[in-house]
């Protein structure tokens, strides 16, 4: 950890103030000395002659002499060797005593019998006025009276918050760290006796699972080595409290007082713990989950506010069965070696855009905490946080439906398999409404079931635990369908509140402007201390070839770094917490029944069928939600009960190179028109402050300290820049639609009267050229994970240390450019569609056409301007649905897909950023 940096600039100031050290010995120079020289002897005796020794009261006049006496000159006595014989610190003592006496004659002159009545009403006046100013945050002219500080000095003029590793140096600093929360030192002293042969594979398992039986574990593997396992086990369980210990301490700092060097040799030190049992306490009162949420007999949203009042501001909620589940997960990944793959999702505001960088975000906060710990454990950690930056043109009313909450992951949960993964163990949702109310409407629930029951088909050897959305969902899920749920709270129940600007310094950093009281709140809403954020760090490289943004522009509605950091911590403390259960749990189970572990308590196989079996025999009658989009929004119900894949342009996605929408067209030389990536040096400057807590370095202490600078985060590449979404005037979803139904003209074709060619064999369809990715980044590296490298760092972008990944490309053309050919394979459930943007306003000789073929027969449609209006739906803000092909009775996986536009030359410009099949 760097020093902080010293600042000069105010060195004359600073010198002119009295220390600390220079106030301590005052009294006893002042009342005898110091009093004695300075002339206050000559002014009593001339004070005594005017009044004929009277000595009861002041007068005016008396006052101008106290005044004028603290003017005289105090002189060197004879023979002294210095200009004065007076001490240095006297020298402040005489200019305390110079700046107090007027008021200490003021106050003598009030308390005489003649103003003492007045003077008692003046003070009570003064008090009570005084205590109305302290206490008010609108009138905080005092904080900076009362708080000088100098990031020079040491010493400074108001309450700071304790910093126990001030005086010490590194080695002495790390040796307390280590001491205090324990570090990582465990190793395979068996690793050449390990199988040199794979056994973890779908081969020996003889399932896709890997749901090993013990007998098919090599007696060389570490799962069957009581030695390795238990001290692995304790190792892991030790790491895993760390961590938590490093969260809490992130808003509560690090528990030690009375760190003190010795004067022994070997740089020693001393420190005291504060009360661990009441840290403990308040650590689980702040992030941990309440396991205790009964839903057979807590049916309502109500109920369980009710039984658990503040799950918003703690943990969280879940069930004991949930919990047992999450457990069960990662002992499958800890016993397998395999990834664990967590998804976050949401509104573009819960994902960090507006005025955050990427790595401020929940999900790159977790990643970055918990990547190195699953690292040590063997098991990869991967993060997809998968979100659309803000949809640019749309009117007020759209806008007011997003700010509803559950719109914004529609555009994607219609291909969930391909484009969130279909490899996730854990699913957090978050598009909740961003009013006051917090509540989901009717559609938003709906949505959200839609997207819950995709995750939990998407996996063929997965199954993810969903945290978020609406209760009765989950509920319905968990009950209906033995799925594991819960809802996760923002910890703030123990953070302490700022009472103003000044009082924030003596919070722990990331405490500061979270939390407010009513009189405050203006500073936790304020935008200086909600957001952070720099484009462009000069270390004397090349410089950018656009000129950059001192900071990323703030947009309206959008939440600030300190809130996404709280909820990316409540979210890693109960992965760790789950964790550190399911270690215990091996640990217990493995005492009396030796290793490896017994099959029913880790395999998956058969607890991944139950839940998917039972999503899929789910009826209206008992999960109604999903199924009610077919009157909202005519999306036919079988996607309530089928798998749904896709291909995109949008970024990001998972494995963003098969999952693109280039990945399934025929047609040749499909180009991604972008500006280039910026090949130059990027790197961010600090994140976590010197001298602040920082939890990534306690949860990865290991023996000897890291040469790395641990104030930094540990991220594998470069920051990523979102694309600069000026689409030239593009038009989408109802915007677009309204302007072309104000154009129409009412023709006399009706949608019943569609011209098509059905299951009639046609020539061949043959691609287009011309076709081209626009609005997307180059590179197809874009999956959501901060590891991800050359994502959006554009030669056009203003603000290169963004780092977001999110963009809304799309595969455009035009009539010149003739058919889009794709391909759909392993369709289920006869289900395709497409979502399109247009870029301009339709002119009336609009025509688009589309054509299905399944390798025997093709079917033909041909839209004109009206029909084509009539038939594209507007489900969410940002869509445009067009259904190409709906017909339960198919029974041909592979279909291909054509699309062109006719009728108005280059001047309709035609844009495919989705196909959907399921």
């Amino acid at each position: 950890m760097d020093p902080p940096e010293e600042d000069f600039e105010n060195d004359y100031e600073v010198s002119n103030y009295p220390t600390s050290e220079d106030y301590d010995d005052l009294d006893q120079p002042y009342s005898s000395n110091y009093a004695n020289n300075n002339g206050n002897g000559y002014y009593s005796n001339q004070r005594k002659a005017i009044l004929g020794g009277a000595d009861n009261h002041l007068d005016e006049a008396e006052i101008e002499g106290l005044v004028m006496a603290n003017n005289v000159t105090t002189t060197s006595r004879v023979g002294s060797k210095s200009k004065s014989s007076v001490p240095p610190y006297l020298h402040y003592a005489k200019e305390l005593q110079r700046r107090l006496t007027p008021f200490i004659a003021v106050l003598s002159l009030a308390w005489t019998p003649q103003y003492r009545s007045t003077s008692c009403i003046a003070i009570i006046f003064i008090v009570f006025l005084s205590s109305v100013i302290l206490n008010s945050e609108e009138n905080a002219w005092h904080n900076s009276l009362l708080s000088h500080t100098s990031s020079k000095s040491a010493f400074v003029y108001k309450n700071t918050k304790y910093d126990p590793f001030a005086s010490l140096n590194s080695n002495q600093r790390h040796y307390i760290l280590k001491s205090v929360y324990g570090f990582w030192g465990f190793f395979d002293g068996g690793a050449d006796d390990r199988p040199k042969e794979p056994y973890m594979t779908v081969e020996n398992a003889g399932n896709p699972f890997l749901d090993l039986t013990e007998s098919k574990f090599p007696e060389e593997s570490w799962q069957a080595d009581a030695v390795y396992a238990n001290h692995f086990q304790d190792a892991g369980a030790k790491l895993v409290v760390r961590a938590k210990e490093a969260i809490y301490a992130t808003y509560h700092g690090y528990g030690l007082k009375n760190v003190q060097t010795t004067d022994e040799a070997d740089d020693s030190v001393t420190w005291e713990l504060e009360n661990i049992d009441k840290r403990l306490q308040e650590r689980i009162n702040m992030f941990m989950v309440n396991q205790e949420v009964d839903l057979g007999s807590i049916t309502s949203a109500e109920a369980l506010d009710e039984f658990a009042p503040s799950w918003r501001e703690k943990g969280g909620w879940t069930t004991s069965r949930s919990w047992d589940g999450l457990k069960r997960r990662l002992l499958h990944a800890l016993m397998t070696n395999s990834p664990f793959t967590v998804v976050v999702t949401g509104s573009w505001q819960s994902m960090g855009y507006g005025g955050n960088h990427g790595y401020q975000s929940m999900a790159a906060t977790m990643e970055n905490l918990l990547g190195p710990l699953f690292d040590k454990l063997n098991v990869q950690l991967v993060v997809r946080a998968i979100g659309l930056p803000p949809l640019q043109g749309l009117n007020s009313q759209d806008e007011k439906d997003l700010m509803i909450g559950g719109r914004s992951t529609l555009i994607h949960s219609l291909g969930w398999t391909s484009i969130y993964g279909s490899d996730v163990d854990m699913v957090v949702w978050d598009d909740y409404n961003l009013e006051e109310t917090g509540k989901l409407d009717e559609t938003a629930n709906a949505l959200f079931d839609l997207f819950a029951r995709q995750a939990l088909l998407a996996g063929d050897t997965s199954l993810p635990f969903l945290w978020g959305g609406d209760f009765e969902v989950l509920r319905n899920l968990h009950e209906k369908a033995d799925v594991d749920v819960g809802q996760l709270g923002n910890a703030l129940f123990s953070v302490e509140e700022t009472a103003s600007a000044s009082a924030a310094s003596g919070l722990e950093w990331a405490a500061q402007f979270l939390k407010c009281s009513s009189k405050s709140k203006r500073y936790c809403d304020g935008e200086a201390y909600n957001f952070d954020s720099h484009c462009w760090v000069d270390h004397g490289g090349d410089a950018p070839p656009t000129p950059q943004l001192d900071h990323i522009p703030v947009l309206p509605t959008a939440i600030g770094w300190r809130m996404h950091q709280i909820k990316g911590y409540a979210l890693s403390y109960n992965i760790l917490a789950a964790l550190d259960d399911a270690i215990d749990f091996w640990a217990e189970k493995t005492i009396f029944e030796g290793h490896p572990l017994t099959d029913e308590n880790w395999h998956m196989g058969e607890y991944i069928t139950n839940v998917q079996d039972k999503v899929k025999a789910l009826v209206e009658a008992d999960a109604p939600h999903c199924f009610q989009l077919e009157a909202q929004m005519k999306l036919p119900k079988r996607l309530c009960t089928n798998r749904m894949k896709g291909r995109t342009e949008h970024t990001p996605r998972a494995n963003p190179v098969d999952t693109s929408l280039r990945a399934v067209l025929d047609n040749s030389d499909v180009s991604v028109e972008s500006a280039g990536l910026y090949e130059g040096y990027l790197s961010d400057d600090v994140i976590i402050p010197s001298g602040e807590v920082n939890p990534i370095e306690i949860a990865n202490l290991g023996k000897n300290p890291s040469n790395a600078r641990q104030r930094r985060l540990l991220r594998k590449g470069w920051l990523r820049q979102r694309l600069m979404r000026h689409d030239g005037g593009n038009l989408s979803g109802r915007a677009l639609l309204n302007n072309v139904k104000r154009s129409i003209v009412k023709s006399a074709t009706s949608i019943g009267e569609i011209e098509s060619q059905t299951r009639r064999r046609l020539d061949k369809i043959e691609p287009g050229e011309g076709w081209k990715v626009l609005h997307t980044f180059p590179g197809d590296k874009c999956d959501g994970s901060i590891s991800s490298t050359g994502c959006g760092a554009l030669k056009s972008s203003e603000c290169l240390l963004e780092g977001h990944q999110g963009s809304r490309g799309g595969v455009w053309g035009s009539e010149s450019t003739g058919w889009l050919v794709m391909k759909a394979s392993g369709v289920e459930s006869g289900f395709v569609a497409v979502n399109l943007r247009m870029g301009s306003t339709l002119p009336g000789s609009f025509v688009l056409e589309y054509a299905i073929e399944n390798g025997e027969t093709r079917t033909m449609s041909t839209l004109n301007k009206e029909q084509f209006v009539e038939k594209v739906q507007m489900p969410v803000p940002g869509m445009s649905l067009l259904t190409l092909f709906d017909d339960e009775e198919n029974t041909k996986a592979d279909l291909v897909v054509s699309i062109r536009v006719k009728g108005c030359n280059d001047e309709c410009q035609l844009g495919v950023t989705h196909l959907y099949w399921g």
